[in-house]
């Protein structure tokens, strides 16, 4: 599976890398090692939000195309829960 493949909220481990030396090189200089623990935040147009602890990154999915990872769990973001949204209530005359 392809970090492109991956959704919100999803918790992932990079396994490998694939593409040229360039490529590779943009990767490692992100901090982005084989083995790491990532949870995907949002994902929005072409790019990906990913959370390492208090470490947030960007990549763009041109980069994203050439990691390799493995989907650890699944959940759904914090925004999809419909249980703590309340509803507004009005107050007077008008209900």
């Amino acid at each position: 599976m392809l970090l492109i493949d991956t959704r919100c909220g999803d918790k992932i481990e990079i396994k490998g890398f694939l593409g040229k030396d360039a490529i590779l090189k943009k990767i490692e200089t992100m901090g982005l090692r084989k083995g790491d623990i990532f949870e995907v935040i949002q994902r929005w147009g072409k790019n990906f939000l990913l959370k390492n602890g208090n470490n947030r990154l960007i990549i763009s999915s041109d980069i994203a195309k050439n990691i390799e990872v493995e989907l650890i769990s699944t959940t759904l973001p914090f925004w999809r829960y419909r249980s703590w949204i309340r509803r507004r209530w009005r107050w007077g005359w008008f209900k």
